[in-house]
């Protein structure tokens, strides 16, 4: 393999994971973002499921490696943990065949248990990525690795430093930086809660509730609803305690720790391919949609393969 300097632009979940597997298949890495504490993978719940994303094939591949990858790396220091998990819907429904394997075996709830106007839920474990422990653990991984984190905007590739590949894993902001017309912005407003003592995940499919998730993690819990287009008014904090609460009653009296919003990066299909753009070699890794955690691994190797051609 050839030692490349290789640039990349981005330090959400997806561009770190490229910086590590790139330094450590030997490459002389140097990391550019506008963000480095505030970016949409830090808001993120997060838990490990492939949402607005396309369902293909080389997409299940980068989620079964990923997946692989985190359960290795589980503990607390990196916040990844298997916690028990349930879905709850109006009306019962069959198993998604696409998530197949992703999951150990899904039990039916009984459904006195169930919020008022709910009749239906399954209950499983899913693994937590907890963004607020997860992400300096990988920023941690850098500094070990000798990579430091530039902070700096760029209104465009051409102010970028040289390097003999750049790797653009800007999330959403890569939508200007690669005049990429296809790529749209799915908003999400969470908020973090004081954890009472909560320890399963709650996803809502349908009714009054419906897009709802309450995510207890290692210290808070966060609600959310739904993925709103750009421009529309997302539900307010208030709105998101009352839903929340709703859910799970043990929310009511909960302190609010803070609020976030966050824009998913929605593509067709995501993103992963070698260009010539600006006179430069540029890999492109992104459009993750609600996934960028989920597939993190999975597309940092196979930007790793497209660089070392």
């Amino acid at each position: 393999m050839i030692a490349r300097d290789v640039l990349v632009v981005g330090a959400g979940v997806v561009g770190l994971s490229c910086a590590i597997e790139l330094s450590e298949a030997g490459h002389r890495v140097r990391l550019l973002a506008a963000e480095t504490e505030g970016t949409v993978s830090s808001v993120a719940a997060s838990l490990w499921a492939p949402s607005h994303v396309e369902r293909s094939e080389r997409v299940r591949e980068w989620a079964y490696l990923t997946l692989a990858r985190l359960r290795r790396d589980a503990g607390p220091e990196t916040g990844v943990r298997e916690q028990p998990s349930r879905t709850i819907g109006v009306e019962p429904w069959l198993p998604d065949p696409w998530m197949r394997a992703f999951a150990p075996a899904v039990a039916g709830v009984s459904a006195g248990t169930l919020p008022a106007g709910y009749r239906a839920a399954t209950a499983t474990t899913m693994t937590l990525v907890d963004t607020a422990r997860y992400l300096p653990w990988l920023r941690g991984r850098l500094a070990a690795l000798g990579i430091g984190i530039e902070r700096r905007a760029l209104a465009s590739l051409d102010d970028a430093p040289q390097a003999d590949v750049t790797v653009l894993a800007a999330g959403f902001g890569s939508r200007a930086l690669a005049h990429d017309p296809e790529m749209s912005g799915l908003s999400t407003r969470v908020l973090r809660l004081e954890n009472p003592g909560l320890t399963r995940t709650t996803i809502v499919r349908d009714g009054p509730y419906a897009g709802a998730f309450v995510v207890p993690r290692f210290d808070d819990v966060v609600v959310g609803c739904g993925a709103w287009q750009e421009g529309d008014e997302l539900p307010d904090g208030s709105t998101l305690h009352e839903l929340g609460s709703a859910i799970e009653p043990a929310l009511v009296d909960a302190r609010v720790q803070g609020s976030a919003v966050g824009t998913r990066p929605v593509r067709s299909r995501v993103r992963v391919e070698r260009e010539t753009l600006a006179g430069r070699n540029v890999v492109h890794c992104y459009g993750h949609g609600g996934a960028g955690v989920a597939l993190s691994w999975g597309t940092a190797r196979a930007v790793a393969e497209l660089v070392a051609r």
